[in-house]
């Protein structure tokens, strides 16, 4: 990972695209977009949007289930309280 990210400008990445696009694409890295000298957008490829969406997938069932595990040992410990009906009623509303 570079520590310094590649820069373009928005009028750049107007009138030339493609060439944008092949280096995100070759590069691995993400293309910042500035505009006003501010960052505005990233440019990355589809394989790396893949991997960091499958990474954020991976992360969310982690905790997921660590959320359902600590539910359990609470249970198990009874340290968990019994909703009543009329509490869903008010949920469903």
């Amino acid at each position: 990972m570079n520590i310094i990210p590649t820069l373009v400008s928005a009028s750049d990445l107007q009138r030339d695209s493609a060439r944008i696009i092949r280096l995100a694409k070759s590069g691995g890295e993400p293309v910042i977009v500035v505009r006003n000298n501010k960052p505005e957008a990233a440019v990355i490829s589809l394989k790396k949007l893949q991997f960091l969406m499958d990474r954020v997938e991976d992360l969310e069932t982690k905790d997921a289930l660590e959320a359902i595990r600590i539910g359990e040992k609470e249970r198990r410990a009874g340290k968990l309280i019994t909703i009543s009906n009329d509490f869903h009623e008010l949920l469903d509303d």
